[in-house]
């Protein structure tokens, strides 16, 4: 994941979390989000190969009306900075394993929330009947290898939708500051003389 990072201090954890993000398969991008929600269906495999099938939403976190972002310069190099433990995005349906997983940069906060759970097909005819049964085009579907996993595979999707269509008020920001920079960087050229 580019902009979102997560923080495990055990290795055997990081090889499944790398697995299941590039393992993680998208089958319908939405191309448009609406008022801060990012709706889903997430589907994997339970050991005995049939499907297990999550509905939900990644829905931007507010303060009454104002959204909250995350500032966080956080990573390996800065012990213990801002992060958030897996199990505050996702809630208890998580593998205990993953508990204490610290993810990073991840702006807007976005908890996500389940509203089905259910078992389905067989994992070869899931995704078929799922992009047939969920029509609406702007709910995202998304393939995870390891369906305890699912948050991982839902952070990696709304990891990819930043890239694709950033935050307005992101970019907003973003914007601003460099306009900032190239305007101190303009005064202070004008200020040089040989």
């Amino acid at each position: 994941m580019k902009h979102i990072g997560l923080k495990a201090s055990d290795r055997e954890l990081l090889k499944k979390v790398e697995q299941v993000t590039e393992e993680t398969v998208v089958h319908r991008r939405p191309f448009l989000v609406k008022h801060g929600v990012w709706p889903f269906v997430v589907f994997g495999p339970d050991t005995a190969g049939l499907s297990v099938i999550r509905v939900g939403a990644a829905e931007q976190a507010k303060i009454k009306t104002a959204s909250v972002y995350i500032a966080t310069v956080g990573g390996d190099h800065i012990p213990d900075s801002e992060s958030v433990p897996i199990e505050e995005l996702a809630g208890s349906d998580i593998p205990e394993e993953l508990a204490g997983l610290k993810v990073f940069s991840i702006s807007p906060l976005r908890p996500l929330s389940i509203t089905t759970k259910k078992g389905g097909p067989p994992i070869r005819d899931a995704a078929s009947e799922i992009l047939d049964f969920y029509t609406d085009k702007s709910t995202a579907i998304i393939e995870t290898p390891d369906e305890s996993y699912w948050a991982l595979s839902v952070l990696k999707y709304l990891d990819d939708a930043d890239r694709f269509f950033p935050d307005p008020m992101l970019e907003d920001f973003y914007s601003r500051i460099g306009q900032s920079a190239l305007r101190t960087r303009n005064a202070e050229g004008n200020n040089y003389r040989h």
